[in-house]
């Protein structure tokens, strides 16, 4: 169970449509994370992500185009164990995991954020509603020659935004107005920042996505992952979370 789990907090980080490629055995260890979100897995320092809770969470993330600098806290991330996978699949001779998923609401809050962003700051309550965040892509997990673990590599995942829906406060200031007025700018910026900038915000997605990721796998052996992904270990999932 222990492994599974960390395998399928490595699909997220992060219901089948009509043609779907999806492998039953993969079908199976996502529904299993759907429910182990709730729980974490603490021994091996992964949080409950169903919700996601931090009690302070600093960014620094630069693209080609843009950085991103602050802080939040009492940060908040409600939706992730709602993802929707229409394709997965795994490729035993690339060791390349391809996937399409839609995060059909990711709301998050904190009390209190300080950020600069372009020619924006800010210092207030942050409250932003993702709709319909989609994901499609590939990562290949490659062997880590030092740790004994694996690593992920080949990052290469486009996302698209449906909408946005921003109540932040503080914005340049704290004039409310001035908020109001910037919340329905952001609700636009954003749809047009995350769809027209395919590489930017891969990159911005990649610095935030994959440490995270590669800190749980480089204590996973890639036999591990193997034997779960390609159904060699028989009657290790449970049918309720562990907790």
């Amino acid at each position: 169970m222990r492994s599974s789990f960390l395998i399928l907090c490595t699909l997220l980080c992060g219901s089948l449509g009509s043609r779907t490629l999806f492998d039953d055995d993969l079908r199976e260890l996502t529904e299993i994370l759907r429910l182990q979100m709730r729980c974490g897995y603490p021994d091996r320092g992964i949080p409950v992500l169903a919700p996601a809770q931090m009690a302070f969470k600093s960014i620094d993330i630069s693209t080609d185009s843009f950085r991103c600098q602050g802080n939040f806290t009492d940060l908040s991330i409600v939706g992730l164990d709602g993802f929707e996978f229409h394709t997965l699949q795994w490729s035993n001779i690339r060791h390349t995991i391809k996937f399409d998923m839609t995060f059909p609401r990711i709301q998050l809050k904190s009390s209190n954020y300080k950020l600069n962003f372009l020619s924006l700051w800010g210092d207030g309550v942050f409250d932003l509603e993702l709709i319909n965040l989609r994901a499609k892509g590939s990562f290949i997990i490659r062997p880590s020659a030092l740790t004994h673990g694996t690593h992920i590599k080949s990052w290469k995942v486009d996302w698209q935004l449906g909408k946005s829906s921003s109540k932040i406060t503080g914005i340049l200031g704290k004039n409310a107005l001035v908020s109001k007025i910037f919340n329905q700018i952001i609700d636009e910026f954003l749809e047009l920042l995350i769809n027209d900038n395919p590489n930017e915000i891969s990159q911005f997605m990649e610095q935030l996505i994959v440490p995270p990721m590669n800190s749980v796998l480089e204590n996973l052996a890639w036999y591990e992952i193997t034997a779960i992904i390609l159904g060699l270990v028989k009657g290790v999932l449970p049918v309720e979370p562990i907790c």
